[in-house]
């Protein structure tokens, strides 16, 4: 079956007569029968009642019709698809990062990007573990972010220091809330070490790796961790009073986040990084993107690392 025919049959069908389909395809009008005899008899249903004053879609040709528009559709897609990509262009994008970064960092980056006309490619995300995000790649991925260090062979990018923040819940009395502008903005390893509890994600999440070796470094250990599969019941734990939670999620339950300093006094971060196969068709394109996306983390953490 010839794409050329059912173009005709929709033509014909949208005109309600051969006359009118042949000028809105620019064919005569015995090309134009001829095509859809042939795709009558290939199809064994008549698809136009015939009569002098034009013609009309039978039953087979009414439930066909809807069919060959969508076939026709397809076809244009795929044209405009073929030349984006020769291009070098995006037509969708597919980010793929651990929960936490699409959360805090993919999420509102991409309210950041208003649709301009539909030139900007349309997003989709995929989440996956950081141990394991950057086999997305492999599987359809065209953009990976993730705390972690890309693989040899991919191109990567970093695109922010992410504040490690720690998470001082309490139920404030009288006196705590008028001093409550007071709160330090930063804490002390030291501090931490003696937190009761300190409250830890698992030792597989990179913001406990950057923790772990931070304290190794200042020759400190904590007196009590409690270990918490989940960055928002740390974050529960530590608004109920209940600890302090280290982590790098965006504050929630009305928790104010504190600057982490590490042994030298320094705002302890974690790298954020972007990476894409150099392989892609839209290789450059990528790479622009992870400077925009590296430009909105400076402006979005700016004030942490102050």
């Amino acid at each position: 079956m010839e794409l050329r025919a059912l173009r005709y049959f929709v033509a014909v069908a949208d005109a309600g007569t051969v006359t009118g389909g042949s000028a809105a395809v620019h064919v005569s009008q015995p090309a134009v029968s001829r095509q859809i005899r042939g795709l009558e008899h290939e199809l064994g249903v008549t698809l136009f009642a015939r009569s002098e004053g034009g013609v009309r879609l039978t039953a087979a040709g009414a439930e066909l019709l809807a069919l060959a528009r969508d076939l026709l559709e397809r076809e244009a897609f795929i044209k405009r698809t073929a030349t984006s990509l020769a291009a070098g262009r995006l037509v969708s994008l597919t980010f793929a990062a651990p929960p936490t970064t699409l959360s805090d960092v993919i999420a509102p980056f991409l309210a950041s990007r208003p649709a301009d006309d539909g030139a900007s490619p349309t997003p989709n995300v995929v989440a996956r573990p950081s141990d394991d995000v950057f086999a997305a790649l492999d599987e359809g991925a065209d953009f990976v972010v993730a705390p972690a260090p890309a693989p040899s062979g991919l191109a990567s990018m970093i695109i922010a220091e992410l504040p490690v923040r720690a998470y001082v819940g309490s139920r404030p009395s009288a006196d705590d809330e008028a001093q409550s502008h007071e709160a330090p903005r930063t804490l002390s390893l030291a501090t931490l070490a003696t937190a009761d509890p300190l409250v830890v994600l698992p030792g597989r999440y990179p913001v406990r790796k950057v923790l772990s070796r931070a304290f190794e470094d200042a020759g400190l250990a904590p007196a009590h961790l409690q270990e918490v599969d989940s960055p928002e019941a740390a974050q529960a734990i530590a608004a109920s009073g209940r600890g302090i939670a280290v982590l790098t999620n965006d504050p929630r339950f009305g928790l104010v986040p504190r600057r982490v300093l590490d042994v030298d006094g320094q705002v302890l971060t974690q790298s954020l990084r972007a990476a894409w196969s150099p392989d892609h068709h839209a290789a450059g394109e990528l790479a622009a993107l992870a400077e925009d996306l590296r430009d909105f983390c400076a402006r979005q953490y700016a004030d942490d690392l102050a």
